[in-house]
């Protein structure tokens, strides 16, 4: 059964209407909302754009606590009045935080709000225009989240999950395997939201390695390596990586002739651990 009346009920009662900007479309249906519920457990749960709150729901019963973050405080009332009544199963109502995420010390916020929770997961449906900026906050801020599941427009879904040697293979895709192993779990059609969106959905989760896969000797740096060996994509890696970090590139080409056999690959072909020997190599120079 679709929440679309209960939904549009609430957007008349409040006099909302979904904001494009901020890519607004709401899932109407519970099945969705509940399997996506059941992927974000841990003790607790960081929540990103509860929106109307259907989602938030579904997650604390189903955790210790769920701290949710909205961008967008015209949902204050909507959740206030979500939420009044308390939680369900003896948990105490969700958390809001009325701020953008990209804003956020998520150190800070966790030492907070989850102080002594051992696993601390991460949810989200997230419009296109944000899911790289997001995607790379949550991973650069250093925390080992239990999981990470986000929702999001299928091509984007194609793109975080990207093997070496794939087309769709960029940088976001090699920092996230730096972190951990992202997977699509399931597609969710147009029909499920409202207002329908002109493109598929995915839900991802990400799954931080228990050990890691690489070891760099300098975290910053090797980010910027991966990001300048994308910035002009049909550039070979010594040429992106000359351009992009502004260094000799004899140097250059000497590192990745050690590392790859292979002077003229390019960066689409390397995996995290080539990528990390690269940049230590730069680094110990």
């Amino acid at each position: 059964m679709s929440n679309l009346i209960q939904i549009k009920k609430i957007l008349e009662k409040y006099n909302k209407t979904p904001k494009k900007s901020l890519g607004q479309n709401f899932l109407i249906n519970p099945i969705i909302l509940g399997r996506t519920a059941e992927l974000c457990t841990g003790d607790g749960v960081i929540e990103i754009g509860p929106g109307l709150g259907f989602l938030t729901r579904a997650l604390y019963t189903l955790n210790k606590k769920v701290v949710a973050v909205e961008i967008d405080r015209t949902f204050e009332p909507v959740l206030n009045d979500t939420f009044e009544s308390g939680g369900t199963s003896g948990t105490p109502s969700p958390t809001i935080i009325y701020a953008d995420i990209l804003k956020i010390d998520l150190r800070e916020l966790i030492q907070k709000e989850f102080t002594g929770f051992a696993q601390i997961s991460v949810c989200a449906n997230l419009p296109y225009y944000i899911t790289t900026p997001v995607i790379l906050k949550l991973i650069k801020s250093g925390v080992k989240f239990n999981g990470i599941t986000v929702m999001l427009q299928k091509e984007a879904a194609d793109k975080l999950c990207s093997k070496p040697g794939e087309k769709n293979y960029n940088a976001t895709s090699v920092i996230i395997s730096y972190y951990g192993e992202a997977k699509k779990i399931f597609n969710v059609s147009k029909s499920n939201f409202y207002p329908a969106p002109k493109v598929l959905s995915t839900v991802i989760q990400i799954t931080p390695h228990d050990i890691p896969i690489a070891t760099p000797e300098n975290i910053d740096l090797m980010y910027k390596v991966i990001e300048s060996a994308f910035e002009q994509r049909r550039k070979t890696l010594v040429n992106a990586l000359v351009s992009g970090l502004n260094t000799d590139k004899e140097k250059i080409m000497s590192i990745v002739k050690k590392i790859t056999g292979n002077e003229n690959i390019r960066g689409e072909e390397l995996d995290i651990k080539a990528f990390s020997d690269i940049s230590d190599l730069i680094y110990g120079d």
